[in-house]
């Protein structure tokens, strides 16, 4: 709910046109006093791999600096590159402190406000004091970061949203929704995911590497530092360095990395926003590769989270699919979402069965033919109803996708085999190759659904 403060009762309100003396407000949130769970992205998580994973210590008893490597390595293997790590601890960061920000020559985020935008204060969102006392107490280790500064007449105001991570840590949430509304997109090209994921299978050996509080290692434009203002009960603050939840942040961010890892993205490197990944096609070239990428991070004071990254592995996730030697599967925790999922009551539910078989879509035989039922009851013309027809084809789905197909790598230089599939309503495609003994594999299925008019 929004109420209005016009220095003039007799204004019109058009949120279009920019109104001097014109500024809203909004009232409390009912469910404010809930703590929502944390996203994905700020889980203190070990990349996941399939190969077990052995913690080292690169810091003392007393001020262990934990970091984790495949517990597969040989000790020779194991011994080089604790070695390695050892040698570039410094471009790890464990704490706050650690985390220096990247040269403002390489990147600053600006937010580009509309002029004609019309500022809005959020109101505070009530908290239970314990609750209350825990998001205090991390403003206070921003504070002493250097990541926030006090802010005493801003225009923007934006309220906390405490969420929870697994760790039972609560981080604070800034709910930017209306600032973020009020800028303008940034149409800086972000790499191609299964491009990505593609250049990367088929390697003998990976090491997965994630951002330090990533974003936060860019800088605000001196500029936009205030619009980024939020209150909490001690006072309002504003973010000095580029906050998670900002709109284009990842542009600015995949910006940055691009500049950083230029010559070296699709060949030693791929990084997508603040996912990045080593990997070799020899094991042997695999420490000459990681210690030409750690010199880079060195030069720019870029820094790793020693606590997400996993070192040597044969396999691991990125961008929601599992890479290895062999081949390309679908990351599990996608499978069992799309497994666990309750027959979609909405539209907006179908809506978001589809995204995720979108986003999987190269696993999956004829998927426009297996989905064709949604399709006529998500026309804009038509009433939603789940029927049998939808039912059996998303049960069918389910049953594919509990034992999904592992897509094979792209051999370079070998055929590749196109296997057309014309049915009633969809066409389908395979794209295939014989490998180096012999066997044929999948490497992509492709599918569309028919126009009434190519029927």
């Amino acid at each position: 709910m929004i109420t209005y403060h016009l220095e003039s009762p007799n204004v019109p309100i058009d949120p279009l046109c920019a109104l001097d003396g014109l500024c809203l407000e909004t009232l409390d949130d009912p469910d404010d006093l809930q703590v929502r769970d944390a996203p994905s992205e700020l889980e203190e998580e070990i990349k996941s791999t399939v190969d077990e994973l052995k913690e080292i210590n690169l810091g003392t008893d007393d001020d262990p600096r934990p970091i984790f490597i495949s517990a597969l390595l040989s000790e020779g293997e194991t011994k080089d590159l604790i070695q390695l790590l050892s040698e570039f601890r410094d471009c790890f960061a464990w704490t706050y402190d650690e985390m220096p920000s990247l040269p403002t020559e390489v990147e600053v985020h600006k937010k580009g406000v509309r002029h004609d935008a019309i500022p809005v204060k959020q109101a505070s969102r009530r908290m239970h004091l314990e609750i209350e006392q825990q998001v205090i107490s991390e403003v206070k280790k921003l504070a002493e970061a250097r990541f926030i500064r006090e802010e005493q007449y801003p225009s923007w105001v934006a309220s906390v949203v405490p969420v929870r991570k697994k760790n039972g840590q609560i981080w604070i949430y800034v709910d930017y929704r209306d600032l973020n509304k009020a800028c303008p997109k940034d149409e800086f090209p972000l790499l191609i995911p299964e491009l990505m994921v593609d250049i990367a299978s088929s390697h003998a050996i990976f090491s997965f590497m994630d951002g330090s509080s990533g974003y936060n290692q860019i800088k605000m434009d001196p500029k936009d530092e205030r619009n980024t203002a939020f209150r909490i009960p001690i006072g309002i603050f504003c973010y000095k360095v580029m906050p998670f939840v900002l709109k284009n942040a990842g542009a600015t961010y995949q910006r940055a990395m691009s500049r950083i890892f230029d010559d070296l993205i699709h060949n030693q490197v791929e990084c997508y926003i603040d996912d990045l990944v080593v990997k070799s096609k020899v094991k042997e070239a695999h420490l000459y590769d990681l210690r030409v990428v750690f010199e880079r991070l060195r030069r720019y004071d870029l820094k790793k989270n020693p606590l997400k990254c996993a070192f040597g592995v044969t396999s691991g996730k990125f961008l929601g699919f599992v890479v290895r030697h062999r081949g390309i599967e679908i990351d599990p925790a996608k499978i069992k979402a799309i497994l666990d999922m309750p027959s979609p009551k909405s539209l907006t539910q179908l809506r978001s069965l589809q995204g995720r078989l979108a986003y999987i879509r190269r696993f999956i035989s004829n998927l426009s033919g297996r989905c064709q039922p949604f399709s006529v009851i998500a026309r804009k013309d038509t009433k939603f109803v789940w029927d049998e027809k939808c039912q059996n084809a998303f049960d069918n789905i389910k049953q594919y996708l509990s034992n999904p197909p592992v897509l094979a790598a792209v051999i370079p230089g070998k055929l590749l085999i196109l296997y057309i599939a014309a049915l009633d309503e969809s066409l389908g495609a395979l794209l295939a190759q014989v490998n180096d003994e012999g066997k044929e594999n999948a490497l992509y299925y492709l599918s569309r659904r028919l126009l009434p008019t190519e029927i």
